[in-house]
């Protein structure tokens, strides 16, 4: 038995990249993910089984397990609790951001935290890693120093709600007010996001098992959160590793305990449409995603985009450039845009590089965007120059930043901004996917 917890993560860790490198794949099917109806797939039994002898390898130990159920070693006081792919039903409608769950519980306490996400949208390969004895959180495997008990909400904090709450962002923002929320599939992802502080808080309305909190919950603990269920009490596990609270919510005490008596269902507000499907096959080799993402969160940030989005979503899912069509857009804009808007017309130029197929097809497409043809020949020309070299860089990786560069919280400001005087087509909320949907089509890509 290991003197502490924090011995044994080293190896969960690669244990859990292992597993989520599994799931990368069966993502890239050239059909999609095999699955047996809407809320299974044969991969996570096999991620499970896998996770299983790894880990009862490493410690023996009781396992419990979402897939297969649970597993008798020689009694210790320990137990495994795994969730081999929380949020399944959103990866198999092709959403990013579920994620690979391993805890350890000692006397029903959890020591140890394991949450990996291999397509997080907005941050890649996203490892967030805690165990008792060790100094403190890490993140990629950088220490992340963060105490959540004293913290408060304010209209800059994000709160972390489930895939689906886009569709009704009206009602999750007068919920979660003065903060913002992102939708993210996986629980025990929310949870780890919220420990390393990207998000003070997030909830689940659906009653959850150990398997899908364990994880995120000991993350939680280590950062001064609390785990509670719907009517404040703590969330607790038994001696066998089981656990079964009704709504949760986890994060910084004073938040949690504010959002835990606001009304959260009954929204009689539409649901929305997607302003951006994805389909199978999801081929595009995740560098070059990487960077398409880091380049539109790289604009977004700096808070002059609103012309480049518009110009995206005209974009999606063509193969030739209109100039027609484009310079619509761009006076559809102009329409509804607030009084100096300060637009910069270089700005268009970078989805026009995520879109095209070549460097040479980029600078074209800039040279012909009739909305820019208005500015004069040095800026026209700076603008193909922009196009084509963001075109380089995404396919070729040539000086070329990804997601990672963009810092977490500009990233959290952009992903979670809906201006409530802006038409939502403008808002900057699916510039992951919309990124993704640039390069998509029937162009090569590499």
């Amino acid at each position: 038995m290991p003197e502490t917890q924090a011995a044994l993560l080293p190896a969960v860790i690669e244990a859990a990249r292992h597993a989520g490198d599994m799931l990368a794949a069966e993502f890239v099917r050239p059909d999609g993910p095999r699955f047996s109806d809407h809320v299974t797939s044969p991969i996570d039994t096999e991620m499970e089984i896998y996770l299983r002898d790894r880990l009862m390898a490493l410690f023996p130990a009781r396992f419990v397990g979402e897939e297969q159920g649970a597993f008798a070693a020689t009694a210790n006081g320990f137990c495994w609790v795994v969730d081999p792919h929380d949020g399944t039903r959103a990866f198999l409608e092709g959403k990013r951001g579920s994620a690979v769950s391993v805890a350890l519980l000692r006397d029903g306490v959890p020591v140890l935290g394991v949450v990996y996400a291999p397509l997080s949208p907005d941050r890649g390969r996203d490892m967030i890693a805690w165990a008792n004895g060790a100094p403190g959180i890490t993140r990629n495997g950088a220490l992340v120093p963060i105490d959540l008990r004293y913290r408060e909400l304010t209209e800059t904090d994000v709160v972390f709600l489930n895939h689906g709450a886009w569709q009704r962002p009206i009602w999750h923002a007068n919920a979660v007010a003065p903060g913002r929320f992102m939708p993210l599939p996986s629980i025990a992802y929310r949870l780890a996001r919220v420990a390393v502080g990207d998000g003070l808080a997030t909830i689940t309305l659906r009653p959850v098992n150990a398997h899908d909190v364990a994880a995120g919950h000991a993350l939680l603990l280590a950062a001064g959160g609390v785990l509670t269920s719907e009517d404040g009490a703590p969330v607790t596990y038994d001696d066998q590793g089981f656990s079964r609270p009704s709504a949760c919510f986890g994060g910084a005490p004073l938040v949690v305990e504010a959002l835990r008596t606001r009304p959260w269902r009954g929204s009689t507000e539409a649901r929305r449409v997607p302003r951006v499907t994805l389909t199978w096959p999801r081929s595009i080799p995740e560098p070059i995603i990487d960077r398409a993402v880091g380049a539109l969160l790289g604009l977004a940030a700096t808070g002059n985009f609103e012309p480049a989005l518009a110009l995206a979503r005209t974009l999606v899912g063509r193969t030739e450039y209109d100039a027609d069509v484009a310079h619509a857009a761009y006076l559809q804009w102009a329409a509804s845009a607030p009084a100096n808007p300060g637009n910069d017309p270089r700005a268009r130029a970078i989805p026009i590089g995520i879109w095209a197929s070549s460097v040479e097809q980029a600078a074209a497409a800039a040279s012909a965007d009739a909305a820019l043809t208005h500015a004069d020949n040095e800026t026209q020309l700076a603008c193909a120059e922009i196009a084509a070299s963001v075109a380089r860089a995404v396919r070729f990786g040539d000086d070329a930043q990804g997601r990672a560069v963009i810092p977490v919280d500009r990233a959290m400001q952009v992903l979670t901004s809906r201006p409530a005087n802006r038409p939502d087509e403008y808002w900057p909320d699916d510039l992951c996917d919309l990124a993704e949907a640039l390069l998509s089509g029937t162009r090569e890509h590499m």
